[in-house]
């Protein structure tokens, strides 16, 4: 269970309920791309709404493995270095260039109305699917508690997962570490 004020994180069975919620959605290209930035790559929603196509995609159009937050789309305004080199995101990403057809626009992600969007109107995007797939309690920063929940449990250390989510200090990302009953018991009965 999250803290009070903390979005849930969800597990892998919710996160694969959320992806089929998600394909059946009118911009579910997008929008599944969206997610995945934040659940496979753990980007902060603010930054995923700021990215550049040239932030993801090399000169010849070829979607890139690491990319460079500059300090102006970050919290704390750091430059980050973020990994998109999950097989999810990559295909996803392919997927979504083919859609998104030649705006002008520099930012990734355009709006039905070719536009950009803030990172405001793309949380609230997030939001109303959480709610509309019965995720209570999520909110556009679940993806981002899935992803380091998902590093913890598949071995990354807490001091390689706070450089991976741009965190200053581990204590900021120790607010991440979540278990449910279930897995403490399991991991008491291993131990």
């Amino acid at each position: 269970m999250a803290k009070e004020g903390q979005a849930v994180a969800l597990d892998n069975e919710q996160h694969n309920e959320f992806l089929a919620y998600l394909s059946n959605t009118r911009h579910f290209i997008r929008d599944t791309l969206i997610y995945l930035l934040t659940c496979r790559a753990g980007l902060r929603i603010g930054s995923v709404a700021k990215l550049k196509l040239s932030d993801v995609v090399d000169s010849s159009g070829n979607p890139k493995q690491v990319i460079t937050l500059s300090k102006s789309i970050t919290k704390g305004s750091k430059t980050i270095t973020a990994f998109i080199n999950h097989e999810e995101v990559q295909y996803a990403l392919r997927r979504y260039l083919k859609v998104r057809g030649n705006s002008k626009l520099s930012t990734l992600f355009i709006t039905q109305k070719n536009t950009s969007f803030s990172p405001n109107s793309m949380g609230q995007i997030m939001l109303k699917h959480y709610r509309n797939a019965g995720f209570e309690g999520s909110s556009s920063h679940s993806g981002r508690a899935f992803f380091a929940s998902s590093c913890l449990k598949n071995g990354m250390d807490i001091v390689a997962l706070s450089k991976v989510m741009g965190h200053s200090s581990i204590s900021t990302t120790q607010h991440y570490v979540r278990h449910n009953q279930e897995e403490l018991m399991q991991l008491v009965a291993n131990n």
